[in-house]
This record gives C-alpha cells, sequence and structure tokens, in this order.
C-alpha cells in the first residue's frame, strides 16, 4: 500500500490527485472511504463471523487466530438478491435484463451487495470521504512501526484510495487487462451473481473491476464503475499482488470537516453527487442547519455584546 501525506484542503488533494494519475498509465478509480482503519470491502461481507476454525473445530466468538481454512458465515447475498427480485417489480418501471442489472439496482437502493462502490471524479471521491465525519478528533494511529509518520489505519482520519482497475485485474485474472462490462457479457460472467454456490469451472475466487451500464440518474453522476468480490471473502487492499497497486490518501478529521464546506462552496453537494429527490432532501436539511446556526451564532453575539 503507498500512502499519501495527509491533505487538509481541497487543493492540497487535487494536487495529489493530479500527481498520481499524471504518473499512471492508465484509468484511475477512486473510492472515498469516512474510516481510514476500514479496508476495501464490501458491505455485504463486513458482517461475517468464523463458524468452524482452521482444523474445523467450532468456536464461540473468543478465538484469535492467523490461518487458513476457516468456515465463515453471515448474511446470505444469493439470499436477498433473489428477495429483492421478488418484492421489487411493483416499483420499477424498467426490469433489469439480467441478475447484475438487479444487484446495481440494489446497491443503489442501500441492498448489501458483494459490489464496491468507485468513481473516476475525484472530488466525488473526497465528497464520500469527508460527508461522515462529525468528529474533529485528532489522528490516532494504529500501526506497529514508530518510525511512521503518516498510518494506513488512522482512527480519526477519513481516506481516498486510488487504483489502476487495468492492473488490478491483470493480477487477479488470467487474460483479463480491462475492466469488464458484466451485465453486456452476461454469460460469460454470471457465475459472479453467485460465487458461493456456482458450478461453473470459473474461478470466482478473485475481486473483479467491472463496468455498470448508468441504469440510474445517481450511478451517472457519480460516474459510477465497481469491483466486485467473488468466493473470498478477504478486502480488495489484503492481497499481497494488489496491494502495491493501490494508493490511500489519508485526510484528518479536523481537516475533513473543513473541506466540507469548501466542496459545498464548489458545488459539490447531496443534490450533484445524488441527482434525485433524496438529494434534494438532504440539501434542503443541511442548508437549512447551516442558515440556523449562522443565525443562532449572530443571536449569542448580540447576547454577549448587551451583557457586557
Amino acid at each position: 500500500m503507498c500512502i499519501r501525506d495527509r491533505v487538509e484542503s481541497v487543493s492540497a488533494y487535487v494536487e495529489q490527485v493530479r500527481a498520481i494519475v499524471q504518473n499512471e498509465d492508465g484509468p484511475v478509480w477512486m473510492r472515498g472511504q469516512s474510516q481510514a482503519a476500514h479496508r476495501l470491502l464490501p458491505s455485504v461481507l463486513r458482517e461475517t463471523i468464523p463458524l468452524i476454525g482452521p482444523r474445523g473445530q467450532a468456536l464461540v466468538g473468543n478465538e484469535t487466530f492467523q490461518a487458513s481454512g476457516v468456515i465463515d458465515t453471515g448474511p446470505n447475498p444469493e439470499r436477498m438478491l433473489e428477495d429483492f427480485k421478488r418484492r421489487a417489480l411493483p416499483f420499477i418501471t424498467s426490469v433489469p435484463r439480467n441478475d447484475f442489472e438487479w444487484l446495481f439496482l440494489m446497491q443503489h437502493h442501500g441492498v448489501p451487495t458483494r459490489l464496491l462502490d468507485w468513481t473516476t471524479n475525484a472530488l466525488v471521491a473526497l465528497y464520500f470521504a469527508v460527508d461522515g465525519v462529525r468528529s474533529a478528533a485528532p489522528s490516532q494511529s494504529v500501526s506497529s512501526d514508530p518510525d511512521d509518520s503518516v498510518q494506513e489505519f488512522d482512527r480519526n482520519s477519513a481516506a481516498v484510495f486510488l487504483m489502476n482497475p487495468e492492473r488490478i485485474n491483470a493480477e487477479l485474472h488470467v487474460d483479463v487487462t480491462t475492466p469488464v462490462d458484466v451485465a453486456q457479457d452476461y454469460e460469460t460472467w454470471h457465475p459472479y451473481t453467485r460465487p458461493m454456490s456456482s458450478a461453473s469451472e470459473m474461478s470466482t475466487y478473485a475481486p473483479l473491476c467491472i463496468l455498470a451500464p448508468q441504469i440510474s440518474p445517481r450511478i451517472r453522476a457519480q460516474a459510477g464503475l465497481f469491483s466486485l468480490h467473488g468466493s473470498n471473502l478477504e478486502p480488495l487492499d489484503y492481497y499481497t499482488v494488489t496491494r502495491p497497486l493501490i494508493t490511500k490518501i489519508l485526510i484528518p478529521n479536523d481537516a475533513a470537516i473543513r473541506i466540507r464546506q469548501e466542496l459545498h462552496i464548489l458545488g459539490i453537494t447531496p443534490s450533484f453527487v445524488f441527482p434525485d429527490l433524496d438529494g434534494v432532501a438532504r440539501e434542503v436539511k443541511e442548508n437549512e442547519l447551516r442558515a440556523f446556526g449562522q443565525e443562532r451564532r449572530v443571536y449569542l453575539a448580540s447576547l454577549s455584546e448587551r451583557a457586557s
């Protein structure tokens, strides 16, 4: 993992991204996360728990080990896919053509899937990194290396990840050197819709960088792209071969709050990132809270002046 210096402004972030993109021979995808301590793992895999240990013994929940052969359990993505398909039909005007398009629709509406969102828009990635930060606590290192001035899993920082999807696919898959349009070539890639139960000879072990049809204004606005996890449950930034290909820019929490204000000035607002009623509603709420905050400060200042 290549860890960049912390950035504390939009301009410093853009300069970091510019340098990375210029040095990369190919496309660059970006993903913002409000917790730098979290790894690149899709939502449906974050709740998995060990069920059977590496020696086949049942676990009670307090074991600590590092070994292969562990059997995990967790929310069932295949079951959620079938349930969503069954119940969503009355609410959609265009029926998805295949299960990949169903998965993109599920992701759009917040159902946990094996998909991880990426974008080619650097400011959108930064928005998602800082949007969830509410505490300005100082950075807290969790690295075991005291000589590291910038820590990969700082608990009080946000992060933007950057990668070249062509290089990731080339490392993890034979004869795959570009992002794959899985919905368009469904017959080839459909085992990835049910990797744990697929009887196909295709290996669905490793994650895959994919393209998605722009089935919603939100996906189009966010320049939506995805990595798709298969049967392996490890994060994308866990693999030895992919870690050197991923860059991580850290944003301290106190800087994240200021950057969120800068992005608002630049027009990177909820209604821009989420061009639908959800985005409009959220922006109306944020604008009113911002206006109320200003009015409150003016009122308190006037009370202070009267008291003096």
